[in-house]
C-alpha cells in the first residue's frame, strides 16, 4: 500500500510502525485495515490448537498498538485503551464467581432441575454480554470518530491537514 504526500511523491506505508509501535497517529482507514487483518489472522489461528492460542496472545500487542495510535489521532490518551480490558477482566472474574457461587448453592440445596441451575447463571451471562457491548462500543468509537485537525501532542495529522 502506498500513500501520496503533500509534495506529490509516493511513499510506502509502514505496516511495521502501524502494528508494533505505540508512537504517532493512525488514520481510520489504516486502523480498520489493520484490525481486519488481525481479526483474520486470529480467526485462522483459532483453528490451530496450541499454536493458535499462543498466536492469539501475541496478537494482543498489535491490536493494542493500532488502538492506541487511533486514540492519539483523536487527541486522546492511549491509556484509554485499558477501559475495555479492565471492564472485560473484571466482568470475567465477577461472572465466574457468580457462576461458582450459583453452582455451589444449587448443589448444596440438591436441586436437580436444570432450569434452576441455569437461572443462577443468568446474571453472569448478562454481565458477560454487557462487557462485550462496552468493548464493541469502544471499537466503534475509535474506529468511526474523526481525527483531531492539525498537529497535536502525538504528532502531525496523517491526513495532512
Amino acid at each position: 500500500m502506498s500513500l501520496e504526500s503533500n509534495s506529490g511523491q509516493v511513499q510506502a506505508f509502514d505496516w511495521q510502525k502501524l502494528l508494533f509501535s505505540f508512537e504517532g497517529r493512525s488514520r481510520r482507514s489504516h486502523f480498520w485495515i489493520g484490525w481486519l487483518i488481525l481479526l483474520g489472522v486470529g480467526v485462522v489461528a483459532g483453528w490451530i490448537p496450541i499454536l493458535g492460542m499462543l498466536l492469539s496472545l501475541a496478537l494482543i500487542w498489535p491490536n493494542t498498538a493500532i488502538a492506541v495510535k487511533r486514540l492519539h489521532d483523536m487527541g486522546q490518551s492511549g491509556w484509554l485503551v485499558l477501559i475495555p480490558w479492565v471492564i472485560g477482566f473484571g466482568s470475567l472474574i465477577a461472572g465466574t464467581m457468580m457462576i461458582g457461587i450459583g453452582a455451589f448453592a444449587v448443589g448444596a440445596m440438591e436441586y436437580e432441575d436444570p432450569a434452576t441451575i441455569l437461572a443462577t447463571f443468568g446474571p453472569a451471562f448478562g454481565l458477560f454480554a454487557l462487557a462485550g457491548l462496552i468493548g464493541f462500543a469502544f471499537l466503534l468509537w475509535i474506529g468511526l470518530a474523526d481525527s483531531q485537525r492539525g498537529d497535536n501532542r502525538f504528532g502531525p495529522n496523517p491526513k495532512g491537514y
